[in-house]
């Protein structure tokens, strides 16, 4: 299940057009990424990849840290937002609802 982190919030002059231009953006970079991490052990470099609406990341650190580029990126021309959370497992276990995403961080636009 989702944990929400933060919401990265951005200000700055928007336009529907810069929205538009940052969508094409994210929808290219998930064209891009890899769709399973190389490892599904955290703990052995899975990289980044995405599941087709999210990145997913290996740890915290590299979430926060890629979460803040892209907002430092869209931050003057966008209203997206970016989020990040985490897959937690004990709460998947719990829940009945682990799966591929389950022990990685995520960074999803809103």
């Amino acid at each position: 299940m989702k944990e929400k982190y933060k919401n990265h919030k951005m200000y700055g002059c928007y336009s529907d057009d810069n929205n538009v231009m940052v969508n094409k953006f994210i929808n290219l970079l998930f064209k891009m990424l890899p769709t399973q991490p190389r490892s599904f052990d955290t703990s052995d470099d899975p990289g980044f990849w995405t599941n087709g609406s999210e990145i997913l990341c290996p740890t915290e650190m590299e979430c926060e840290v890629l979460a803040d580029f892209l907002e430092d990126v869209f931050r003057e021309i966008s209203t997206i937002t970016v989020k990040t959370g985490y897959y937690d497992p004990f709460e998947d276990i719990r829940n009945n609802e682990c799966d591929d995403s389950t022990g990685f961080y995520y960074i999803d636009f809103e």
